[in-house]
């Protein structure tokens, strides 16, 4: 098919458009949809310039809230914490009913502190201490006013036997003041109290030491009275048969005319021999036991302490420092 001749056609002249950027095949198109990010400087400096805008009320924040910290410290009442040591010796060992020859005299069980530490924190000796130092009529306890001096002389039970609910909360406030801990790779046991009056706490922690020693003491003299009480029944008892075995010996003796045997080759007499070394060791204990029990009830730490073997306590490690 044929056109004929092309004709130009009546169009204005098409205008080449320079782009006035460069073209960036990374970069994005189109409008942007967020400012770029402030710097750190301009961060700064406007933190800076909000801060000398409002210096003047961070200061009376400031101010105020150190006002209120102040005021209420000085409302709080003083805590002071009195603090002392006992000593856990080896037990005596003078009493052994066993005739083993590998037992050591240098062993020390471990669990005989935890039982130590146990006792001094335990809810009877609390008690006592409460009981001994009518701890339960004081305002830190009760939450009421100590009974003026004209009731000293109040004839009224004792509210801790009467009523089970005040002694247990007057054993909780007591044990929540009371911390007891071991030393480290010693056997010293340390017992700290916490009270508003100094030389309360002081006297609670001589009294609660001293308590426990007078306990142990006399938990050992009853002890080593049971153990001479059972002696003397088996001597007694040993006695009777060897008074029957005797008889019975001199009777056979007779019916068929021989001689006696040696007595050291008599089983018997032997055993009677051996109870009666225990015996008199059992007594002699006992005597010694006793002698310091009674030191003990005397209340004098000095002789306590030169004549007590089995336990000592730090008379002198006391102390009493004010907490706040």
């Amino acid at each position: 098919m044929d056109f004929g001749p092309l004709v130009p056609a009546n169009n204005p002249a098409v205008r080449e458009i320079q782009p006035t950027q460069s073209f960036d095949p990374g970069r994005p198109m189109g409008p942007r949809l967020y400012s770029d990010l402030p710097s750190q400087e301009s961060t700064i400096g406007e933190s800076l310039r909000i801060l000398r805008k409002r210096k003047w009320l961070i200061l009376a924040s400031l101010v105020t809230i150190f006002s209120v910290v102040a005021i209420a410290s000085l409302k709080l009442p003083k805590v002071y914490e009195a603090s002392g040591t006992i000593e856990i010796n080896k037990p005596d060992a003078s009493l052994n009913f066993q005739n083993s020859t590998t037992f050591s005299l240098d062993y020390f069980d471990p669990t005989e502190l935890e039982t130590d530490m146990r006792i001094l924190q335990s809810d009877l000796l609390a008690l006592q201490v409460i009981r001994d130092l009518n701890l339960d009529r004081r305002q830190e306890f009760s939450g009421q006013a100590p009974p003026s001096p004209s009731s000293s002389l109040d004839l009224t039970p004792d509210p801790l036997q009467s009523d089970p609910a005040q002694a247990s909360a007057a054993i909780g406030d007591f044990k929540s003041s009371l911390r007891v801990n071991l030393s480290p790779n010693t056997r010293i046991i340390e017992v700290h109290y916490r009270s508003r009056d100094p030389q309360v706490a002081a006297t609670v922690v001589n009294t609660l030491m001293q308590t426990y020693v007078e306990n142990n003491f006399k938990a050992r003299f009853d002890s080593t009275m049971q153990a001479s009480d059972w002696l003397q029944r088996q001597l007694v008892d040993l006695q009777m048969k060897v008074e029957t075995s005797q008889e019975k010996l001199v009777r056979y003796q007779r019916e068929h005319e021989i001689l006696g045997i040696d007595e050291k080759q008599n089983i018997t007499m032997a055993k009677l021999d051996e109870l009666n070394k225990q015996l008199t060791s059992a007594q002699s204990d006992r005597m010694d036991k006793e002698a310091l029990y009674r030191l003990v009830e005397s209340g004098d730490p000095d002789a306590i302490a030169s004549s007590a073997g089995g336990i000592e306590t730090g008379a002198g490690s006391q102390s009493a420092s004010q907490l706040l």
